[in-house]
C-alpha cells in the first residue's frame, strides 16, 4: 500500500494520474501535480513516514521526484516502467488469505 502511495504521488507529480479523473478541469489537474511535486520534494514527517512504511529510501524518491519535475524524459520512462510493473503485481494466498506481492523496486530506478 506505502509503494501505491509514492507511485500515485509520482504519477501524479509527473501528470501521468489525469486518467483518474479525466473530466477535471486542467487547473485541478494543475493543483494536483503541485501538490504531488511539493510532497515528494519538501521534507514532511509524513513523507519520510511512508517511504519508511514502504522501504524505500526517501532520498531516492526525492532524487527520482527531482528528476521528473526537471522533465527527464528517462525518469518519465522508468516511472512508466515502475507503474506496469506495479500494476501486473501478482498474488498469492497466504494464512488462508489472498495478499498482494510488492513489485521489486530496484535502487537503479531512482
Amino acid at each position: 500500500m506505502w509503494r501505491a502511495t509514492i507511485l500515485q504521488a509520482l504519477l501524479d507529480a509527473c501528470n501521468l494520474g489525469r486518467s483518474l479523473n479525466p473530466s477535471w478541469p486542467e487547473w485541478k489537474h494543475e493543483k494536483v501535480r503541485c501538490e504531488a511535486t511539493d510532497w515528494l520534494l519538501g521534507d514532511s514527517q509524513d513523507f519520510a513516514e511512508v517511504c519508511e512504511a514502504a522501504d524505500i529510501k526517501k532520498e531516492y524518491i526525492a532524487k527520482f521526484a527531482l528528476r521528473i519535475s526537471k522533465g527527464d524524459n528517462k525518469a518519465k520512462q522508468l516511472l512508466i516502467e515502475w507503474r506496469d510493473t506495479f500494476a501486473k503485481q501478482g498474488r498469492k494466498i497466504k494464512n488462508g488469505v489472498e495478499v498482494e506481492l510488492e513489485p521489486d523496486v530496484s535502487d537503479e530506478i531512482f
